[in-house]
């Protein structure tokens, strides 16, 4: 059995060092004949690199076995590495960070099995400094609606954001209220109320760190982006496990 795991995790890791978008799908086939417990195994022993880079290239459209049977602790790491494998039109436009870090987010927690799972991950995610930088990117423009002027008063689009939020709580049964909202998987609001239903104490942070920032949603989103990829090269820099991604992203220096 060692041997068979030990054979996997060289194929993977090979096949990952040509075409990431390849060894997910590898991973997948592998899964039909392997174990969970086997999986799990060879999970283990693949280095976080390559684990970002097989994550990063899935299709985030379909759920994936790999990221369901990680540990939250390595969902956490491959989200504070990612940014790394940020294309430059990506990290160069807010719209576009907003989007892709809401899809992969929604990838790594919705995909999830149990709520009591989903909610391990958004605590240990949130744990991390960067890791919260990451989980509030999606919702900056909720909790930093701009202020415009209506005529003789002033209208608080934050404030409407924030009534429809706590709308899309006020049920127990949360699926049932965003069917009932119109609040489907890729709406970011469906996303944020599930972090305040399960975790609270996380969504404050979140609304923490966005409002101890004074300028525009945009300039938010891109000062946490530029955080974001210097913490991933300096976690980079302090571990061996990170040293081979160092040359690769050289250009960032």
């Amino acid at each position: 059995m060692n041997n068979l795991i030990e054979i996997t995790v060289a194929e993977i890791k090979e096949l990952a060092m040509v075409e990431p978008k390849q060894a997910s799908k590898k991973f997948e086939l592998i899964a039909n004949e392997m174990s969970d417990a086997q999986l799990v195994e060879v999970i283990e022993q693949i280095d976080i690199v390559t684990l970002t880079q097989i994550n990063s290239q899935h299709d985030i459209s379909f759920p994936s076995i790999i990221s369901e049977l990680m540990t939250p602790e390595k969902i956490r790491d491959i989200v504070c590495q990612q940014p790394l494998y940020w294309e430059e039109k990506i990290k160069n436009n807010a719209e576009d960070l907003k989007q892709h870090t809401f899809d992969f987010l929604t990838y790594l927690i919705r995909t999830q099995e149990t709520e009591e799972k989903q909610a391990e991950i958004l605590e240990c995610i949130a744990e991390d400094p960067a890791g919260l930088f990451y989980l509030s990117i999606p919702f900056i423009e909720l909790y930093r609606g701009e202020v415009v002027e209506d005529e003789d008063f002033y209208q608080d689009i934050l404030h409407e954001e924030e009534q429809d939020l706590e709308e899309a709580v006020s049920y127990t049964e949360r699926h049932l209220n965003e069917e009932v909202h119109g609040l489907g998987f890729d709406d970011p609001r469906s996303l944020l109320a599930l972090i305040r239903q399960l975790t609270p104490q996380v969504e404050q942070a979140i609304k923490a760190l966005v409002r101890n920032e004074n300028s525009g949603w945009e300039s938010i989103i891109n000062k946490f982006a530029t955080e974001l990829v210097m913490q991933a090269k300096d976690k980079n820099q302090g571990s061996d496990e990170y040293a081979e991604v160092d040359d690769m992203f050289s250009f960032l220096d």
